[in-house]
């Protein structure tokens, strides 16, 4: 990663030491906000646009799960818990 981010780096248009950073561009503006909804459905949606916005690394994982041909239920329980303690952490 790091060696990737070296080579993109004189590809980049970074501000000079004391300038501030560039306006955003067209894209990253919120869309117009529209009218005619009550105040607390506006704040509902706002807060959700600004859950949307917020910047996350590109990461993706691909999680494959063959499981086995059985009609016992308690294996697949078995299965999926363990993955909820191993992934999620409870």
């Amino acid at each position: 990663m790091a060696r990737t981010f070296m080579a993109l780096l004189p590809l980049a248009t970074l501000p000079k030491k004391g300038q501030p950073p560039p306006p955003p561009a067209e894209e990253d503006k919120p869309p117009p906000k529209k009218r005619g909804k009550h105040k607390e459905a506006e704040e509902e949606e706002e807060e959700a646009e600004d859950r949307v916005r917020i910047k996350t690394p590109g990461l993706h994982y691909n999680i494959e799960i063959h499981l086995p041909a059985t009609k016992d239920v308690e294996v697949y329980n078995a299965i999926f818990k363990s993955l909820r303690e191993h992934l999620i952490g409870k």
